[in-house]
């Protein structure tokens, strides 16, 4: 039986966007901490929608997939927002989007004139996209799927290697996607997430007394 969190506890929110004291980071976690909101939420990478189209395209009750679009990913998380407003038989369908503010200045910006290929992805839909496939255990479909992180040290010689790295994987891995999109004959296809990170490491502070 699916739990629309009908018994939920009074919202402690700051008004609409979240509670006043809630970070960006706080808010995406808080939504992706319920197995119906985070297959919501993948859903929106993809498009937008609403509450009807989006209970139709996972399979929920529209009542519970409501609940979770309007109550608490709108109004409580903010992550999403109105897109648009469809007259359908006396009342209006809302049609809602993925509203994201960026987690840090690192979240990529499409850039005018840029030339068209795979769509950039901002570090909450990439976390969405990861949390998704690990829910489905989707990582053995392709082999060599993989997080592949480590911690170290550099200095300013080799953080431009760093970079100059990064800049030439994301070159091919694009190519690889804009070679593949031509192989019309090509049998199967996989969505999948590809990217570089690379950022500062910073210690978490001590908690305070």
């Amino acid at each position: 039986m699916i739990d629309a969190e009908k018994s939920s506890p009074p919202s402690d929110n700051g008004g609409a966007g979240g509670r006043s004291a809630d970070t960006p980071l706080d808010r995406v976690l808080r939504a992706l901490n319920h197995p119906i909101r985070r297959r919501i939420l993948r859903a929106l990478v993809d498009e937008s929608g609403s509450a009807n189209t989006l209970s139709k395209r996972l399979q929920l009750p529209l009542g519970v997939t409501s609940y979770h679009l309007n109550r608490v990913l709108a109004k409580e998380c903010g992550l999403i927002e109105l897109v648009d407003s469809i007259p359908k038989r006396g009342v209006i369908e809302k049609v809602y989007g993925l509203k994201f503010q960026p987690l840090t200045e690192g979240d990529p910006v499409q850039e005018d004139g840029a030339q068209p290929g795979p769509p950039m992805m901002s570090f909450e839909e990439c976390f969405i996209v990861a949390v998704a496939a690990m829910d489905a255990d989707a990582f053995e479909t392709l082999e060599g799927s993989a997080w592949e992180w480590f911690l170290g040290q550099v200095d300013s010689e080799g953080w431009e290697e760093i970079c100059r790295a990064g800049a030439d994987f994301n070159r091919r891995a694009r190519a690889a996607v804009e070679e593949s999109r031509a192989r019309s004959e090509a049998s199967e296809a996989h969505d999948v997430v590809v990217g570089v990170a690379a950022f500062p490491a910073i210690s978490a502070p001590p908690s305070a007394q």
